[in-house]
């Protein structure tokens, strides 16, 4: 999420930062420095931004990543496990210290699909929250799939056309329809690469039988999604962002290597 984000204009919808953050920010016209922090399902990014409001824009200034995968939960009870917690407070810790270390005043920080669909989950938010201090939002599949329309629309210029942005996470897929005013649809399916790696891929590399069986679990669990967002479109009437793919008017992948390991997210390559 946070990596499509690179510089901002005038805010087209309501605001991603929390209003009571956003209205600071409007009323002061001086530089500031903001840290935001997302805790996903197979990494935490953290981006820290100089922000001008008397422009408006915003530049990124630091980035941190941290490969955690808190998604590989514990098969049974589908609780985070210890050992993916423990990975998490770490990258958080080092986040904190990064933004601190340059003046950031705030940190906005939000968790998404791993967090958001385990039975230890509230209780993690609060060990953070014990361990670092710091506050972790918990945020919907909607909501994730707004603050991604978010920023992708401060990189890209959308000029009225609807343009489709699919966002693949590790935990769950964000599709979503705008044309650079409020979405017309917003959507989050469960199905991010992590995910169907753990849960469906057993052969390294993936075998015929699975990649097709992979596939068409795909095409189905998108189809509600793929059908509403059809229904906005007139035909050919819009572009496809992806953070895997650019196609127009179609949503689709390239080609999948047979060849491809596990590791190299086989998802990715799937044909919706």
């Amino acid at each position: 999420m946070i990596n499509l984000i690179y510089e901002s204009k005038e805010p087209l919808l309501s605001p991603a930062l929390p209003s009571s953050r956003f209205d600071l920010l409007q009323d002061d016209k001086t530089d500031r420095i903001l840290a935001a922090i997302d805790v996903g399902t197979n990494s935490i990014h953290m981006a820290v931004a100089r922000i001008q409001p008397s422009i408006p824009a915003f530049t990124i200034i630091a980035r941190e990543k941290a490969t955690v995968r808190l998604g590989d939960r514990d098969k049974v009870t589908g609780r985070l496990t210890p050992e993916a917690m423990g990975r998490a407070l770490e990258a958080l810790k080092r986040c904190k210290e990064i933004a601190k270390s340059l003046h950031a005043e705030d940190i906005v920080a939000v968790a998404t699909s791993a967090v958001r669909e385990s039975p230890n989950g509230h209780a993690f938010l609060h060990e953070i929250e014990q361990e670092t201090g710091l506050i972790v939002d918990l945020i919907s599949g909607p909501e994730e799939a707004r603050r991604i329309y978010l920023g992708v629309l401060s990189g890209v210029e959308f000029n009225s056309q609807p343009h489709v942005i699919i966002d693949i996470g590790g935990g769950s897929t964000e599709l979503v329809l705008g044309d650079g005013r409020e979405p017309r649809t917003l959507s989050s399916t469960k199905i991010g690469a992590v995910r169907l790696t753990s849960e469906m891929v057993s052969t390294d590399p993936i075998s015929n039988s699975e990649f097709n069986y992979l596939q068409a679990y795909v095409r189905g669990m998108l189809e509600r999604s793929v059908d509403e967002l059809r229904a906005q479109l007139q035909p050919g009437g819009a572009t496809a962002h992806g953070r895997y793919f650019r196609h127009h008017r179609n949503i689709g992948y390239p080609p999948c290597p047979r060849k491809a390991r596990r590791s190299a997210y086989p998802f990715k390559w799937l044909s919706v």
